[in-house]
């Protein structure tokens, strides 16, 4: 239970990170996304190392250069992953892209670890989570649903001529292949920082607390994750010539805005890091699954506070079905940790 209950605080942390994104005027996308790569994707996860982990970077230097450049490549893949998913949700649509993309990111993200790990549980337990994975792909598709239904009754109950042919042929071909991609690309954080236990192990080796040491495998991956993110944002940046953004009068808003941001994105792994730690060998595969499915719940919620889903009844009776189901799986992939 005391994992579970961190595990919800890292939920809480992730399901919460779009709120922080928003609203970050007169910054640009690209001027806002520069400096979170600095302070989210790249100061934050040493500092919260160094706090937690003297000397931490000791371990990591003394990690074979193989096992640093896979845990970086996989961070690299997440970075370029999230531009794939902009650009899919403007090709097939955000409820498409979603359900594709957390659907993968699940299933990949969660059996992965295992060969990775040579953690395969025994076939009872392997069993309880295919059923749970299954069960939370239905709930993530009736999420997907509500989510078309609701564009649908945006549009008058009818897409357009126009919009008929965006989705078909080779763009809908296109959306698809990217957003799954995406879906990938997510899986990469986990499956990287699987890959990059190295340093882990080495610091409980000498003492340190495996919760605390489970930080310096996010050390190694966004390390990848910072050069992918902060490169793209900084040649949007040099080409738009947006850089004037951060001198603009109320910029000071825009400043605590990307500190505020950084902090709730990354607290939201290093939280789910420590509870992965304390699940156990199963953790990273577990763990991947509860952690995504209770952050589109809450994620859901604050979309209902922020009258996301007013006027659109029928849409919302199916997003609450939707997060019914994926409750269901939740308590499903627990029982599977259990046995």
């Amino acid at each position: 239970m005391y994992a579970f209950g961190i595990l919800l605080l890292a939920c809480l942390f992730q399901g919460s990170f779009g709120i922080c994104f928003k609203k970050y005027q007169p910054f640009s996308w690209e001027a806002f996304w520069v400096l979170f790569s600095i302070v989210g994707v790249l100061c934050i996860p040493h500092i919260w190392a160094a706090i937690e982990v003297p000397h931490y970077m000791t371990y990591v230097l003394a990690t074979p250069t193989k096992t640093l450049c896979l845990g970086a490549l996989a961070g690299f893949f997440w970075g370029v992953s999230s531009i794939w998913y902009s650009r899919a949700i403007d090709m097939i649509g955000v409820s498409m892209v979603t359900g594709v993309n957390l659907g993968l990111s699940n299933l990949l993200g969660s059996l992965v670890p295992m060969a990775i790990l040579h953690t395969t549980p025994t076939a009872k337990v392997l069993t309880v989570l295919l059923i749970g994975q299954a069960i939370l792909l239905i709930g993530v598709a009736v999420l997907s649903k509500a989510g078309f239904i609701k564009n649908e009754d945006s549009n008058g109950g009818s897409a357009s001529t126009e919009d008929k042919s965006t989705k078909s042929g080779g763009v809908f071909v296109k959306g698809l292949i990217l957003a799954l991609a995406s879906g990938a690309g997510s899986a990469a954080i986990n499956i990287g920082a699987s890959a990059s236990n190295y340093p882990v192990n080495l610091a409980v080796a000498d003492g340190v607390n495996a919760t605390s040491a489970s930080l310096l495998s996010w050390v190694v991956v966004f390390f990848g994750g910072f050069i992918a993110n902060f490169g793209y944002a900084m040649i949007k940046l040099i080409k738009n010539k947006t850089y004037v953004n951060y001198v603009q009068p109320g910029c000071g808003k825009a400043y605590f805005k990307v500190l505020l941001t950084s902090f709730v994105w990354f607290a939201a792994l290093a939280v789910y890091g420590k509870a992965t730690a304390l699940f156990g060998a199963y953790g990273p595969s577990i763990g991947w699954v509860a952690f995504n499915g209770l952050a589109l719940i809450i994620a859901n919620i604050w979309g209902f506070r922020d009258g996301e889903w007013k006027g659109f009844a029928k849409a919302r009776n199916v997003a609450l079905l939707g997060n019914a189901v994926i409750i269901v799986a939740l308590v499903v992939v627990g029982i599977s940790n259990s046995l």
